[in-house]
């Protein structure tokens, strides 16, 4: 008898993507938990046993939605929350209840046999992007001369040796927050000598500079499970979208983009060694025709490109959650 697929979905209150596969879901009659983990100890409740001989018994109950841990064949962490401690605790307390339910929930959850889309303990090594760069040369993707440093005289030298120019991005993601709590945007930019003399700045952390890779268009390829999807994205006629496309969604088009198969089965070979099932891969084919790998999304957005190419993105998605042999 086929087990009924029961999926955990792990995401933050607001998430259209969790809606668009939740929707999926219950279109195909799957039992499906919605479960942010802010919402645990306050309005979540968690009653799991282990026992010898046997796995982890027992409930997470959501919503007043009771969910067998037992029963759990999928669960998609997509972009849940911290967890929210009664802010009447002293800070010392709040603290130490976090962990404990990070551990709680995390440890019990890890200890499930089903399927993660993706496991977080692989999620937190594929986001590190000199890890990735390292990955993707060893599956044979190009990738660009890329400088690592806290030394404006090194940045200097890496600029003197790349006359079409280099840029910067972010290590750890392109949004910040500012002392008023409004989030501000850290996009890709070109980097010119007069940047590098600032000394200070630089010094102060590490700075990922690479060389500027010419593009004649840009590539969002979208892997679930065994399937590769590769999606065009025109960026290079608007100013604003040519060195980060994020700055003008709206100055974009999109096709659908056939990859040979080196690059499909390279692109294939870096999600597996990474040890996900799920990741948003970024490339640019360059004018004369090479296919540089940029970076890595493992929780990457695919919703924008969906709508834009109607490439089966959800319901390969909802397949993979859904597989349950």
């Amino acid at each position: 008898m086929v087990k009924q697929p029961t999926v955990l979905v792990l995401t933050q209150q607001l998430d259209a993507h969790a809606d668009l596969v939740i929707r999926e879901l219950h279109h195909r009659n799957a039992q499906v938990i919605r479960f942010n983990t802010a919402d645990f100890p306050h309005k979540a409740t968690l009653v799991a046993r282990h026992t010898t001989g046997r796995t982890w018994e027992g409930e997470l109950v959501v919503d007043q939605h009771a969910l067998s841990l037992q029963e759990i064949t999928g669960m998609w962490y997509r972009r849940p929350t911290p967890f929210e401690i009664d802010p009447a605790l002293p800070p010392a307390a709040q603290q130490f209840a976090q962990a404990e339910a990070r551990m709680a929930i995390g440890g019990v959850l890890r200890g499930l046999s089903c399927r993660w889309v993706n496991h977080p303990e692989k999620m937190v090594a594929a986001d590190y992007k000199p890890y990735q760069l390292e990955m993707a040369r060893a599956c044979g993707l190009e990738t660009p001369d890329t400088l690592l440093t806290n030394s404006a005289h090194a940045a200097r030298q890496f600029l003197a040796e790349h006359p079409y120019g280099i840029i910067y991005k972010t290590l750890s993601g392109a949004l910040v927050f500012s002392e008023s709590g409004e989030p501000l945007s850290i996009y890709t930019s070109r980097v010119s000598l007069q940047d590098l003399e600032q000394e200070d700045s630089i010094r102060q952390t590490a700075c990922l500079f690479q060389e500027e890779v010419s593009k004649e268009l840009e590539l969002r390829i979208t892997v679930v499970g065994e399937q590769v999807f590769a999606a065009e994205i025109f960026s290079q006629h608007s100013s604003r979208t040519q060195v980060d496309f994020r700055r003008g969604y709206a100055d974009l088009r999109y096709g659908v983009h056939a990859l040979p198969q080196a690059i499909h089965d390279r692109c294939l070979s870096l999600v597996k060694i990474l040890g996900l099932s799920f990741a948003a891969i970024d490339m640019v084919l360059t004018p004369d025709h090479r296919y540089v790998f940029l970076e890595l999304n493992s929780s990457g957005q695919w919703a924008w490109i969906e709508q834009a190419t109607s490439l089966p993105l959800c319901e390969t998605l909802v397949d993979l959650l859904t597989e349950t042999s």
